[in-house]
């Protein structure tokens, strides 16, 4: 079966629209993923300077500038949507500067208890963080720095 140029060319100018509407939607995506990798590591250096100066209002900082980004993917999920790899990387680093400022203020069995939560969400966002530099189109980069200096602690 042979096709005429015509209806080959035509075919093709009905994917056209199509095609434009992805490109730009994975362009946008990939801003906002580029957006939120930048703040997300913009949180981790406030975090791990909290950490070195063992000051907890640098971590309260650090939960409200995640807070938004946080916010939104929870929206997401409960809309039905996907939740990023930076989501989860926010959360992870969220949790974990929560858990030790509480840790800061005790002591005992309940630091050991919050700091161990720490230690593991500080693990979770090394992994998420790796992920959501690979999705919004950045080389990976090495997010362990915030375990390492819980673990100093």
């Amino acid at each position: 079966m042979q096709t005429s140029r015509k209806t080959s060319f035509g075919t093709w100018l009905a994917f056209g629209p199509a095609a434009f509407s992805l490109l730009i939607a994975t362009t946008a995506f990939a801003q906002s993923a580029g957006d939120a990798q930048r703040r997300i590591s913009t949180a981790e250096a406030t975090v791990m300077q909290a950490i070195a100066r063992r000051d907890s209002g640098m971590l309260r900082k650090a939960i409200s500038d995640l807070a938004p980004l946080i916010e939104a993917g929870l929206k997401r999920k409960k809309a039905g949507g996907q939740v990023s790899s930076c989501d989860l990387a926010a959360h992870s680093l969220g949790f974990a500067a929560t858990a030790l400022t509480e840790a800061i203020t005790q002591r005992g069995e309940p630091r050991k208890l919050l700091m161990s939560d720490a230690r593991d969400a500080a693990a979770d966002f090394s992994k998420d963080m790796a992920a959501c530099d690979v999705q919004a189109g950045q080389k990976i980069g090495n997010h362990a720095g915030v375990e390492r200096a819980l673990r100093a602690l």
